[in-house]
């Protein structure tokens, strides 16, 4: 974005020029810098050797979640729908990650039919995802019991708001024996 007497530019495009052809509201994405960001985050990963996750409750534009598939990002998903626009954007089931917090036995059932990673944060989730898949693989996520955050509201770590609290490392082993989870 630029500023060309007392004009905003995106790209080589005019603001105003883009509000009279298309209306107003008017969301306006710069490819260029979607692209160089997914760089970054590529660059900065890979020397930890970590997966960059793009998560699609941020824009499930699928126009804008194809750039980021082609700059080899993965993607979250914290919904069936989530699930739908990434496929549809041409993301394979191993690129996705199924992050549901609290869903119905439906909404989990969906994930595992439509053959993408899925991550539970609760017993009760780990119960469903055995019945509904029994051998099948799955993430837990783990609170520690470790908070941060700039206000109680929103922190996540202390009270067990999400993930299953290492004290029930036990009954995780004891869900994934009965159902042969991985």
């Amino acid at each position: 974005m630029k500023v060309v007497n007392n004009v905003m530019y995106i790209g080589a495009y005019a603001a105003p020029d883009l509000v009279e052809r298309f209306g107003s509201p008017l969301f306006v994405y710069e490819e260029a810098i979607l692209r160089e960001r997914c760089r970054e985050l590529q660059r900065l990963a890979s020397s930890a050797g970590v997966i960059v996750n793009y998560s699609c409750k941020a824009n499930g534009n699928v126009a804008l979640l194809q750039i980021i598939r082609n700059e080899g990002l993965n993607v979250d998903a914290m919904s069936p729908g989530e699930i739908f626009l990434e496929l549809a954007a041409g993301f394979e089931p191993r690129q996705i990650l199924y992050i549901g917090n609290n869903v119905s036995r439906e909404e989990l059932k969906y994930a595992i039919d439509a053959g993408v990673r899925v991550s539970v944060d609760s017993l009760s989730q780990l119960e469903d995802f055995g019945s509904l898949n029994p051998g099948g693989g799955v993430f837990v996520r783990i609170n520690p019991g470790v908070s941060d955050g700039h206000h109680k509201k929103v922190a996540t770590g202390e009270k067990g708001k999400f993930g299953v609290t290492k004290d029930r490392v036990g009954d995780i082993k004891r869900i994934a024996r009965e159902y042969n989870i991985k």
